[in-house]
């Protein structure tokens, strides 16, 4: 198939030659100022051709609520399925990707299509890890609106070469914050110190983007003011004591390091658990959703697993878009999805539908040929 390339919406990389311009006293030093696996003709599609084959609805899950736009969750190659969503229609993306790690953890389900994929990422090292997400972090920004935000989660892997890259895609002026989530856990080091926080990477499409501080605002710690003197320590002094109480009582946006209890120990989460490897808490993602969204924007995961992120969305009233590889990570999200919905917490307003969409024109051939609500068992 002919590679199209649709240069009117494919974004344009940031100019910062300035910034990466090595000093004239060095002479002639090269410098890598564009993305691993960039080509200036043809973009990542020198590396990953694109395919441009269409998504089949297979189900849709009713919620009483047809009039409102169904929410999507789409098994198929995130980056074909990325290809084909339409430019700057995305409020907020939080992807998950697999981890340098090498471990086999990271085939989550034991589906062959998650198999074929981490040989595709693992091959040629780090610069392949790195080709392979710099391909799906390029469309990630073309799907952004221009007031749009990504959370990339990662960990000591490659958390530092992933920054780099993002910089020279996003724009180091974009990037906003290098959060460190702390957790808790057993640990085998001997050798070193034990490593527990993942690193998420934040970084907005523009100048302007949308941050709700005073939606995700936590408590002030008890032992940070003194009783006979609440001025001390973290107000300014000269403030006035109506003042402090009253910022007291509405606590602060929280700083870059989440060491929050019920985000760092896995038991004040565990009734969340599914049995996914990787699975991250609610209130991880409901920090993230609330201060960079609004209700009714569109959240999107294309790295989508357990499905946390559209539970999530689905429950603070965002829509949201979820794709994975793995026919079983969406079969397992569709349930926890319809079970979330089960529960009555939406009251007398229920959710929007969603649809359960496979990406490839040979899956849908199949697809077509079976019998009604069969899909379920192809999955």
């Amino acid at each position: 198939m002919i590679d199209r390339i649709e240069q009117d919406n494919a974004p344009q990389l940031p100019d910062q030659r300035e910034h990466w311009r090595a000093p004239a006293r060095f002479g002639s030093v090269p410098v890598a100022e564009y993305p691993i696996g960039w080509d200036t003709h043809r973009q990542f599609q020198k590396h990953y051709p694109r395919v441009d084959l269409p998504t089949q609805i297979v189900d849709r899950v009713s919620f009483s609520n047809p009039a409102a736009e169904p929410n999507r969750l789409i098994w198929g190659d995130n980056l074909h399925v990325m290809r084909q969503i339409e430019s700057n229609s995305i409020d907020l993306i939080y992807m998950d990707p697999p981890f340098f790690s090498g471990r086999q953890y990271n085939v989550m389900w034991g589906d062959a299509n998650e198999v074929r994929s981490f040989n595709d990422i693992w091959e040629g090292g780090m610069t392949g890890y790195l080709i392979w997400l710099n391909a799906r972090l390029y469309e990630a920004k073309r799907l952004l609106k221009p007031t749009g935000s990504i959370y990339l989660h990662c960990d000591w892997h490659a958390s530092h070469y992933i920054k780099v890259e993002m910089d020279k895609i996003f724009g180091f002026e974009n990037f906003r914050n290098e959060i460190v989530w702390c957790y808790t856990g057993p640990s085998n080091a001997k050798r070193y110190f034990q490593r527990k926080h993942d690193t998420i990477l934040f970084y907005t499409k523009g100048s302007e983007w949308k941050f709700n501080g005073d939606d995700v605002r936590v408590a002030y710690k008890s032992f940070g003011i003194q009783a006979e003197n609440p001025r001390r320590g973290i107000f300014r002094a000269g403030a006035k004591a109506e003042r402090v109480q009253e910022l007291i009582e509405i606590g602060k946006i929280p700083r870059d390091w989440w060491d929050d209890g019920f985000l760092t120990n896995v038991s004040a989460w565990r009734g969340e658990l599914i049995g996914y490897p990787t699975q991250k808490p609610e209130a991880l993602l409901e920090r993230i959703i609330r201060s960079s969204s609004n209700m009714g924007d569109i959240v999107a995961d294309f790295v989508m697993g357990g499905g946390t992120t559209c539970a999530v969305a689905q429950k603070l009233g965002r829509r949201f878009i979820g794709c994975d590889q793995s026919r079983v990570a969406v079969a397992v999200t569709a349930e926890r999805l319809k079970q979330q919905a089960a529960t009555g917490e939406f009251g007398d307003s229920p959710p929007p539908d969603f649809t359960v969409e496979h990406w490839g024109i040979y899956e849908a051939e199949r697809l077509s040929q079976m019998p009604a609500g069969d899909f379920r068992r192809f999955i």
